[in-house]
């Protein structure tokens, strides 16, 4: 299957369930639960259906290694984000809060995807 069109199949699949989880996020109370249901796991999830119907479900398990490991990243981020906004202000803490990100998830992303 050519690239591009790879590319447009999850666009449009992931753009489907990103509909589909913000009117489901519409429904929750309160609605602060509503982000939860929006972009990212809908894109993921259309990613990973994509990848796994056209390359194989061997592919689709290490995306979704990575994917992990990103958001194990992102909560550490997150975690350290607070103080660091707090102490260093809002460009410096964020900075810091966005490479510990990368840093954290890119290091469990080659540990478990050798």
């Amino acid at each position: 299957m050519h690239p591009f069109l790879l590319v447009m199949i999850k666009a449009l699949l992931g753009g489907t369930a990103v509909v589909a989880f913000a009117a489901l996020g519409e429904l929750l109370r309160p609605r602060g639960l509503a982000g939860i249901f929006a972009a990212a796991p809908s894109v993921a999830l259309a990613s990973l259906a994509v990848t796994s119907a056209v390359t194989g479900s061997s592919s689709a398990a290490a995306q979704a290694v990575g994917m992990i490991a990103g958001a194990a990243g992102l909560v550490v981020a997150s975690l350290l984000g607070i103080e660091s906004v707090k102490r260093l202000g809002a460009l410096r803490g964020s900075l810091a809060a966005v490479t510990v990100w990368l840093l954290v998830g890119a290091s469990l992303g080659a540990l478990f995807l050798r």
